[in-house]
């Protein structure tokens, strides 16, 4: 193995990240998309820094792997069942809806029922690392905006288990297995929830078998590798795995000791994913199918809007705040990655169908500041109680009357 090779490789990564990282952040741009930036310009479709597809598999697996640990880790079970009821309904609504809908355009154009229960899931699933920096960037984390959108991101989170293993199982003819598996998954995720939810703290002797707390993290890390591994051999996502191992963590007395301990190379394990996105993306492919693309992105994003609002308003969520929620979270979600990835071993879907999802998912994560415009605008009526469909759609694409809520809510908000 030529370890200077690798070491120039990782070079060149940490280099162009840091500068495209910095280059955003001083746009006020979302960091996220100088990585998957940095990974399209050293990956086969930029200056093939790092070419082999070995090694891109390689980095997106870990990418995956190390996100959705951090997820499962920052996922409090115990905070989401004090308001379980409006995120699990809509989580609900969200899947049976878009399965419906799904299977009844996969009649009319002959397309796979297995196909289109992945395109149900794929369109249902929000990203949880980019929406998270989205209301932080609104400020919104701690409102009924944020707590609901996060909520709904938990739910979702809990919800791929399932997805995953059924899309895992959809590549095998129907039988008791498939069915069996279905059983299993809802049963698992029940279990689990109700397991961690419980009003015992799980306690883990951290200080007895950790001595120095500079260890956790390498610890925390060592186990997420070794459960990952464990339930590979299980049949099952490595990435699953790791979610597993998070969730477990993030819901014991330990978890705010992990959590302070890992915070430092958090955002390199997030680093890792983003690029790992950039480097799975083709633009080869784009600029062949840029069509089916972009029309693929948009009728993902105007769908999730639109039935994003309607499930809440359903839930008796005001108007105004409901678009807002319904725009936030009309983001495609980290899963999608995973989901494709198990479809295509699967066989459900091909090369064509994975590189599909891929261009639509990174495009989605890279126009988070046209996410963050739109629900700012919204955002503003719902503090204004202004809840006319009207009001709504003429703030979306009225510049001018934009401005003019900005005013009547900068007067209502006086800095102080």
């Amino acid at each position: 193995m030529d370890y200077e090779y690798i070491f120039s490789h990782l070079t060149v990564v940490a280099i162009v990240a840091a500068t495209l990282g910095v280059l955003l952040g001083r746009l006020k741009q979302p960091v996220m998309i100088g990585y998957i930036l940095t990974g399209i310009l050293v990956g086969p479709s930029g200056f093939a820094v790092i070419s082999s597809q070995e090694s891109i598999h390689f980095y997106s697996e870990l990418g995956i792997l190390l996100l959705l640990f951090i997820i499962g880790l920052e996922l409090n079970i115990k905070s989401f069942l004090k308001m379980w009821k409006i995120p699990t309904m809509f989580t609900v609504i969200q899947v049976i809806g878009s399965s419906a809908i799904a299977f009844g355009l996969a009649n009319i154009l002959d397309i796979s029922l297995y196909v289109a229960l992945l395109t149900a899931f794929f369109s249902c699933l929000s990203s949880t690392a980019a929406i998270v920096k989205v209301l932080e960037h609104m400020g919104e984390t701690r409102t009924d905006i944020g707590h609901i959108s996060i909520g709904i991101l938990v739910a979702q989170d809990i919800a791929v288990v399932p997805m995953m293993l059924i899309i895992k199982q959809c590549g095998q003819p129907l039988g008791i297995s498939v069915y069996g598996s279905v059983i299993f998954a809802i049963a698992l995720v029940v279990v689990l929830v109700w397991y961690l939810g419980r009003k015992e703290k799980i306690i883990i002797p951290t200080t007895k078998l950790i001595p120095n707390t500079d260890l956790i993290p390498v610890v925390t890390l060592a186990l997420c590798f070794l459960i990952a591994l464990i339930v590979s051999f299980a049949g099952l996502s490595e990435a699953y795995g790791a979610f597993l191992v998070g969730l477990f963590i993030g819901n014991t007395q330990a978890r705010q000791d992990v959590l302070n301990n890992i915070k430092p190379i958090q955002n390199v394990l997030l680093m890792m994913f983003f690029i790992s996105v950039g480097l799975m993306f083709d633009l080869k492919f784009l600029w062949q199918h840029w069509f089916i693309v972009l029309l693929s992105l948009t009728a993902v994003t105007v769908w999730k809007i639109l039935f994003n609002t309607i499930s809440l308003r359903m839930l008796s969520i005001e108007l105004a705040k409901a678009t807002t929620i319904g725009i936030v979270l009309a983001q495609l979600g980290e899963f999608s990655l995973v989901l494709a990835s198990i479809a295509k071993q699967s066989g459900i879907i091909g090369s064509y169908g994975q590189k599909l999802i891929i261009c639509i998912t990174a495009l989605s994560l890279s126009i988070s500041p046209l996410f963050i415009a739109l629900a700012s605008k919204t955002q503003r009526l719902s503090v204004l109680g202004d809840n006319s469909i009207s009001s709504i759609v003429k703030v979306i694409f009225s510049g001018k009357f934009s401005g003019l809520v900005r005013k009547l809510f900068d007067k209502r908000n006086p800095v102080e």
